[in-house]
């Protein structure tokens, strides 16, 4: 399932793949994004993994539900607009 997030301030777009995994739980794969610009773009900085050569959300928890997997999207979109903008990472 492909679904786009709008930042709440309106000035970013992100596109995810949501995708059911074999011991289903979901991964949220990242489509597009904004450019992260001069920020650090490794997968400590970003909560990003890497999946060959696309990039899913980094979550230390399962996610048992699609709608657990959509609620982290906006999180993380949120979280990473904010680190787009002023440079302070999220945890």
């Amino acid at each position: 399932m492909i679904k786009t997030y709008r930042t709440l301030d309106g000035l970013a777009y992100f596109l995810f793949s949501f995708e059911e995994q074999y011991d289903d739980t979901w991964r949220v794969y990242i489509k597009k994004q904004p450019s992260y610009d001069s920020r650090d773009t490794d997968e400590h900085a970003t909560h990003r993994y890497s999946d060959g050569n696309r990039h899913y959300i980094c979550w230390t928890e399962d996610l048992d539900t699609l709608t657990d997997a959509t609620k982290i999207a906006a999180f993380w979109a949120e979280e990473t607009q904010k680190y787009i903008r002023t440079g302070y990472a999220f945890n």
